[in-house]
């Protein structure tokens, strides 16, 4: 079910019982001294592709995301931004501000770029992203149509990197043989809750299971290896639920994988659940219910890295590795 301000509210208070004011003044004040920081230039020359997508929740958060990957890597990327629907003009020009040449797409309707990739040659996908219950699929169908290269790297705006992530950056090339590299959660999850599709019909009229364990929010994707025309068969055969249409990109990016393949992360260093420690932890993946985490845990460690002190200019110096 898609969650509702209700959802939102009763987990605040909870988390607040929990966590006391500290959280409050972490999330509220101590958070928006990102704004203070240095624009980060992304220029189109760079080899890295990143792209994320961001709501009116979290497009601060995605701030100390970016940020966080620029300062553990030191290499400069070019940067797409999609913004929700829900993405004010003003949080539209923070984001510009701070990330000099990168694209910053506005998604409340498909580009013209989306047009002209999806309408005509997969009119059943176009038609999906033009329901605004679906408002998950720039992250996946404008990603692809605004890329520049065929291989790019997915970054939630609520994933924040501690150390320079060089498995992730080590298996870039566009001659592997698989769709993805992304990380997974430890845990088993039941997969009714994390995707948008009927998992029997699936079974049955297309041979594919719904695994227990999945995650998309960090990883590379090769759209070069992904079968638009198989996806569009199967979402026509089994139309997703608008109940989980939050969930569809999830499940447009497991399709390819079931399909096309894809490779694990360490999941102990890209991690997604709760850690006690955030020695030897790579990035960690702050999802819905644990978010109170990312300001408790996340930013005061990168505020301990440096991150506010960071002049954000690329330089020879070392990545920031375990040592």
């Amino acid at each position: 079910m898609k969650p509702s301000a209700w959802t939102f509210l009763a987990r605040g208070a909870q988390q607040l019982r929990k966590h006391g004011p500290r959280l409050l003044w972490l999330r509220y004040v101590r958070r928006r001294a990102i704004l203070r920081t240095p624009p980060l230039l992304c220029p189109d020359t760079a080899t890295l592709e990143v792209h994320t997508q961001v709501c009116a929740r979290d497009w601060l958060n995605a701030l100390w995301t970016l940020k966080s990957f620029s300062l553990v890597t030191r290499e400069p990327f070019k940067l797409f931004i999609l913004c929700d629907r829900t993405v004010s003009e003003n949080a539209i020009l923070r984001l510009l501000a701070h990330f000099p040449e990168a694209r910053v797409i506005q998604c409340e309707q498909p580009s013209d770029e989306t047009r002209r990739t999806f309408a005509a040659r997969w009119p059943g996908l176009f038609a999906l992203r033009t329901n605004g219950r679906f408002f998950t699929l720039p992250k996946v169908l404008d990603s692809f149509a605004h890329r520049q290269s065929d291989m790019i790297l997915t970054i939630d705006p609520d994933v924040l990197f501690f150390e320079d992530p060089k498995e992730l950056l080590a298996d870039l090339d566009p001659a592997r043989r698989y769709f993805a590299r992304l990380n997974q959660p430890l845990k088993e999850f039941d997969p009714k809750g994390a995707f948008s599709i009927d998992a029997t019909r699936l079974r049955e009229l297309f041979g594919l299971d719904l695994p227990h364990r999945f995650g998309c929010g960090l990883g590379s994707l090769h759209y070069g290896k992904i079968d638009w025309d198989f996806i569009e068969r199967v979402l026509t055969t089994i139309p997703p639920d608008p109940e989980r249409g939050f969930l569809l990109d999830q499940t447009i990016t497991l399709i390819a994988c079931l399909t096309r393949g894809w490779e694990l992360l360490p999941p102990e260093r890209y991690a997604i659940e709760p850690v006690d420690s955030l020695s030897g932890v790579v990035a960690r993946h702050y999802y819905s219910k644990t978010r109170d985490l990312l300001y408790l845990q996340g930013i005061p460690r990168l505020i301990q890295l440096g991150l506010l002190k960071n002049d954000f200019r690329f330089s020879r110096q070392p990545a920031i590795s375990a040592g």
